[in-house]
C-alpha cells in the first residue's frame, strides 16, 4: 500500500502568499523507488471562506489533490488542530505555513530524510526573503533565517509548525496537541513539540530539507523585534508551566529568565567590544526574551495575532495560561481524538533563539 502524507497548511486572509506556496508545493517530485500518496489539506481560518478563490485555481488536473475546510472558531491552535483531525488516518502529515515557498527537491528531501532516520518528526530549516529596503540590521540577525542552527541529523528537543513532517503514531498519543492559551499569541507548536519530545518520540534535523519564507515588512523593524522576543520568551514560560505546574517549575524558569539576561549583558559588551552588530542584535533578544519568560509567570504575553482576526473587543483568552494540561482533553474546540492520559511530559524550553 501506499504512504499517505498529507501536507498541512493554515491560513488567513492572505491570498497571494497561499497561492505562491500551492504553485510551489504542486511542482515538487517525489522520491525515486517510493510509493507514496501526497495530498494537500488546507484550513481556512476565515470564516468568510476567503482562500476558496485561490483553491479554485487548483482544479482536477493538478498533480496533488487539494482538500480545503474552513475553521470559523479564530486562532492558530484551533485552525492546527482542525488540521491534525482531517490527516488523521494519513501515515504522516507535513506542516508548512501560508507565507513559504517550497524550492525544488524540498519534499522529495524531506520524505528521503525520513525513510532515511526511521524519526517520529523530521524538521528543517527555514530561511526568510527580506523585502527589498529591508534595513540594514536585519541583515546582521538570523531572526528570519534558521539555517545552518543544527546538523543533518541531530536529535532536538523540540520543532514548529513551519516545516516539520510528524508521525501518525505521534499525533495519534499527544492529542490534544494544540492548547487555545496561545490563541492570538502563539506557541501553541512550541508547547506541541516538547510535549512529542518529552513522551519520548524522536525529532531529527535535516539542514538540506530547507523552505523559504517571505518576510513583509512589518517584521523588519527593531520595535518587532523586540515584540516577538517578548512574546517567545513568554510562551516558553506558559508552556512549561501548562505542561508541569507547580514550585520547581517556577523555580526553573526564574533561573532561565536570569539565564537569559545575563547572557544578554554579556553578548552586549561582546559586541561593544568587538564591533560585532550580530553580538548586538543576539543581546537585544535575549534580553527581551528573558523579560517575556518572567512576564509568563503571571500569564502576561503579547497577543500578536489578535489584531489580525479583528479580535480586539474579544476577552484576553489567548493571553494567558489556561488552567489544566490537555489531560483528559480539556482545552476549548478540541476534535474527538484519543485521551492523552496522565503521562508526564515536562521539559526545559529554550524557545527559537539563538
Amino acid at each position: 500500500m501506499s504512504t499517505s502524507v498529507a501536507i498541512a497548511v493554515i491560513t488567513f486572509r492572505r491570498p497571494a502568499l497561499l497561492r505562491g506556496l500551492l504553485a510551489s508545493l504542486q511542482a515538487q517530485e517525489l522520491p525515486s523507488g517510493g510509493d507514496y500518496a501526497i495530498r494537500i489539506v488546507v484550513v481556512d481560518n476565515d470564516a468568510d471562506g476567503s482562500a476558496g478563490q485561490v483553491l479554485a485555481e487548483f482544479g482536477d488536473g493538478s498533480p496533488y489533490p487539494i482538500e480545503s475546510v474552513v475553521e470559523a472558531e479564530p486562532g492558530i491552535p484551533f485552525a492546527r488542530e482542525k488540521s491534525v483531525e482531517l490527516c488523521w488516518n494519513d501515515d504522516a502529515l507535513i506542516f508548512v505555513d501560508d507565507d513559504e515557498v517550497a524550492p525544488p527537491g524540498w519534499l522529495k528531501t524531506l520524505l528521503t530524510a525520513w525513510e532515511a532516520t526511521g524519526a517520529d518528526v523530521v524538521t528543517g530549516p527555514v530561511k526568510g526573503n527580506l523585502p527589498p529596503g529591508a534595513p540594514a540590521w536585519s541583515h546582521h540577525s538570523d531572526v528570519h533565517d534558521s539555517t545552518g542552527k543544527h546538523d543533518t541529523g541531530e536529535e532536538l528537543k523540540k520543532a514548529y509548525t513551519n516545516n516539520t513532517l510528524v508521525t501518525r503514531r505521534v499525533y495519534h498519543t499527544v492529542t490534544p496537541g494544540f492548547h487555545p492559551a496561545f490563541r492570538y499569541t502563539g506557541s501553541s507548536d512550541l508547547h506541541f513539540f516538547l510535549r512529542v519530545h518529552r513522551a519520548g518520540f524522536r525529532i531529527v534535523w535535516c539542514e538540506e530539507a530547507w523552505i523559504a519564507e517571505e518576510v513583509p515588512v512589518g517584521r523588519t523593524s527593531l520595535h518587532w523585534l523586540v515584540r516577538r522576543a517578548f512574546r517567545s520568551g513568554s510562551g516558553d514560560t506558559i508552556s512549561r508551566l501548562l505542561i508541569r505546574p507547580g514550585a520547581v517549575s517556577y523555580v526553573l524558569v526564574l533561573a532561565y529568565a536570569s539565564a537569559r539576561v545575563f547572557s544578554a549583558i554579556g553578548f552586549a559588551l561582546a559586541g561593544l567590544l568587538l564591533g560585532r552588530k550580530t553580538h548586538l542584535l543576539k543581546a537585544v533578544r535575549r534580553f527581551f526574551s528573558g523579560v517575556g519568560s518572567l512576564a509568563g509567570i503571571v500569564g502576561i504575553n503579547h497577543d500578536e495575532y489578535r489584531e489580525r482576526h479583528g479580535a480586539e473587543s474579544e476577552p484576553a483568552d489567548g493571553g494567558g495560561a489556561v488552567p489544566g494540561d490537555l489531560a483528559g482533553g480539556a482545552g476549548a474546540g478540541s476534535p474527538p481524538v484519543d485521551d492523552q492520559g496522565d503521562e508526564s511530559l515536562a521539559d526545559h524550553p529554550d524557545a527559537r533563539l539563538p
